[in-house]
């Protein structure tokens, strides 16, 4: 069931029992109005009547002997009620003979018995008629209600015609304003299914109505990014594979330029103290080959360190930290760098480990490279549910607002990414650098 059936059917629920309520209260207004009406109509005609009767009283003739001593055949146009006279034995002598409407046999039999049921207290009224003391009979007033249900059918059915017609029409109204108001919903699915299909370059229209308008600004935005991302992982992913190409060319060559030099002269010393017969030229060749191997051992050392920091295997991750900034410091004795670490760092997972420490290698190898500062601060703490970075210098910093195309920058973002972290660059051209990182603890969530 989608939105816009659940909204007219919810309208249309709420409309018929308004139908249903106006009904009912059609329907007993009219029972109110035919009882008035006859209750009135009883009473005014019993007056009448009784006016007639004084007459009547001082008459010297008694009109039972009369044909009609009344004339209730004029009477013929009285609406609603049966006026009779009967004489001493209740024979009937005259009435005003009402005929029935010609339409109350539309009237249904169900709106008949609840008419009925509001004049249950309205009985026959009976006038006893003297003549010189003598009673000569009676004029019975009896309620005839059929010409006025008949009327208040009429009366009702019109409502109810009425009303059903507003029904109708408000239904259609709100039918045509929902589906309006929906309309821009089937431009929200395709987008989103052009999303999911890759085409990141889909846009929403912005909306009239205020919420979709919302909805279009928001989405936009999140395509927006959403492309930013992919892009910007496209591109990192192209200068990962050219960086990682670039240090296979780089260990080849230093393989082939290094080492395979190295185990030419190994080779040469070797066969050397093969062929020799002479004691003190093999101990010659061996002394070569024992330099030719330590200096081996410190290049393949060197190249290890390059692939992956082996102070984190070999020394605790604040005493990696504290060798990193020793060595750096060494190699830039003219730059002051001051730093502080605080907390245990015991439940540090490894990834977030290697991701604060490369961060902090980047960091100090950007300084060297671009900064020129001549002052360098390290912060890294230990707070309750995250771990903060802070490495800032007074360098010749940059303009935020270009775009930077370096791997430094970008790399440390998906380094940060990866562990759920947050990194932020601040940065003003000659007013240095600050990077923020908070990486969350393990079980935290930013």
């Amino acid at each position: 069931m989608n939105l816009r059936f659940r909204l007219n059917l919810i309208v249309t629920l709420v409309l018929l029992i308004i139908l249903v309520i106006s009904a009912i209260q059609a329907v007993n207004n009219a029972r109110e109005n035919v009882r008035a009406e006859l209750a009135s109509a009883m009473v005014f005609a019993a007056h009448m009547l009784a006016a007639e009767l004084r007459h009547v009283y001082q008459t010297e003739e008694p009109r039972q002997q009369q044909p009609a001593p009344f004339k209730l055949d004029r009477l013929v146009n009285v609406r609603h009620l049966q006026i009779a006279f009967y004489d001493l034995q209740n024979n009937l002598i005259e009435s005003n003979n009402i005929t029935p409407p010609e339409n109350s046999d539309a009237t249904p039999d169900w709106f008949k018995q609840l008419m009925q049921t509001a004049l249950r207290d309205i009985t026959k009224k009976r006038l006893p008629v003297y003549v010189n003391t003598t009673k000569q009979g009676e004029l019975v007033i009896s309620p005839e209600p059929n010409s006025e249900i008949a009327e208040a059918w009429e009366e009702t059915k019109m409502l109810l015609t009425m009303i059903s017609l507003v029904f109708l029409a408000v239904n259609i109204m709100v039918y045509i304003v929902v589906s309006h108001a929906l309309r821009p919903i089937s431009h929200i699915t395709k987008a989103l299914s052009d999303i999911e299909s890759g085409q990141l370059g889909t846009r929403l229209p912005i909306f009239k109505l205020p919420e979709m308008a919302a909805i279009s600004h928001k989405f936009n935005t999140m395509a927006s990014t959403l492309q930013s991302s992919i892009r910007d992982n496209h591109r990192l992913t192209q200068q990962i594979i050219s960086l990682q190409e670039a240090e296979r060319k780089s260990l080849a060559q230093e393989l082939h330029d290094e080492i395979g030099q190295h185990l030419t002269a190994i080779h040469v010393d070797a066969s050397v103290i093969q062929r020799s017969k002479d004691l003190s030229s093999s101990i010659k060749s061996a002394q070569a080959i024992d330099e030719v191997a330590c200096q081996m051992i410190v290049i393949l050392r060197s190249m290890l360190k390059r692939l992956r920091p082996g102070g984190l295997d070999d020394l605790s991750f604040i005493e990696a930290l504290q060798e990193l900034i020793k060595s750096w410091q060494e190699r830039h004795s003219q730059t002051d760098l001051t730093y502080r670490i605080q907390g245990q760092f015991s439940a540090l997972d490894e990834n977030v480990q290697l991701t604060l420490y490369r961060i902090l290698q980047e960091c100090l190898t950007n300084i060297s490279r671009h900064s020129k500062a001549a002052g360098i601060r390290i912060e890294l703490e230990e707070c309750t549910a995250t771990y903060e970075l802070e490495v800032a210098d007074n360098g010749e910093g940059f303009d935020m607002s270009e775009q930077r195309q370096g791997f430094g920058l970008s790399g440390m973002q998906q380094r940060v990414n990866s562990v759920n972290g947050e990194i932020d660059i601040i940065s003003r051209p000659g007013e240095g650098v600050i990077i923020r990182v908070s990486i969350p603890k393990q079980g935290e969530v930013m």
